[in-house]
């Protein structure tokens, strides 16, 4: 064989083995950690409410919200199909399209249900991006009279079902009957 070509097979190997000692160390550390700074959140949900009486505004608010942690699990089992204990075992068939409004409780993230939940109605998702969506309820006063200071976004239908999967409060209304219409609208971004 040809003693250059020999010395350019030589001088391959010899570059190969170093560029594997120099960069192995490396490579593993990426591969190893590459992703344990990757991170999936929920960043938000704001939520406007409007009341109107006989058509006139009577109240309106603007408001950041937050995610229970039934609505982490949610959010965690419809990424992976994972149904198992990490999340609770249970099984989310269903989408994020009720939103709710109630009075008179405490929220935090191991809420469930929204306190004094007194009207659940599906809501119109829209405006539908990479990154977010909107979502969309109209509300009519009941018989009688109702307070409010709290709405929450439902993944099922049914009052008090234990599918709360956010929730905003509001400065309390009372008085609310079936001259008003309440429109929610919330805004849900993730990044």
């Amino acid at each position: 064989m040809n003693k250059k070509l020999i010395a350019i097979i030589v001088a391959i190997a010899a570059i190969s083995v170093m560029l594997t000692v120099l960069v192995w160390p490396y490579g593993t550390h990426l591969f190893e950690s590459g992703s344990v700074n990757v991170s999936f959140t929920t960043t938000s949900i704001h939520s406007t409410i409007t009341m109107t009486k006989n058509g006139v505004k009577v109240f309106e608010q603007y408001h950041a919200g937050a995610i229970t942690n039934l609505g982490a699990n949610l959010t965690m089992t419809k990424l992976t199909g994972n149904v198992s204990n990490a999340y609770n075992g249970t099984t989310y068939n269903l989408n994020l399209t009720y939103i709710s409004i109630g009075n008179k409780g405490t929220l935090d993230a191991s809420s469930t249900v929204l306190p004094g939940e007194w009207n659940r109605t599906a809501a119109t998702m829209h405006d539908c991006v990479f990154n977010g969506f909107n979502l969309t309820a109209v509300f009519k006063g009941t018989t009688g009279t109702q307070t409010a200071d709290c709405l929450g976004i439902n993944y099922e239908n049914g009052i008090a079902n234990n599918a709360l999967w956010g929730y905003d409060t509001f400065t309390e209304v009372t008085g609310i009957d079936s001259t008003f219409t309440i429109t929610i609208e919330s805004k849900v971004t993730v990044a």
